[in-house]
């Protein structure tokens, strides 16, 4: 079994021999493989969005009725302070 080691920053092509059978085995530099990720990131970024975009759409939403619906329930018992039907819908 033949195995070659890269040097950082050059890239090396070597032939692994296991009985009959021939592999090609590539090493490449360290350099390249971060730009690959770099390049990636944003990928990664945007499907993650994607993913949880239901669920925050869905708590904002959920906070700004609960907000809305305290203000307007806050605005209709001052309006109507001293109705009879204000003490029939608590």
């Amino acid at each position: 079994m033949i195995l070659a080691q890269a040097d950082q920053g050059n890239p090396v092509t070597d032939f692994l021999s296991l009985d009959t059978l021939n592999f090609v085995v590539e090493s490449r530099d360290y350099e390249f493989a971060l730009a690959t990720i770099n390049h990636m990131v944003g990928g990664i970024v945007m499907a993650v969005l994607l993913l949880l975009s239901p669920f925050i759409i869905t708590i904002s939403l959920v906070a700004i009725a609960a907000l809305l619906g305290n203000a307007l329930k806050e605005d209709a018992e001052t309006r109507h302070e001293g109705s009879s039907l204000v003490e029939t819908n608590r």
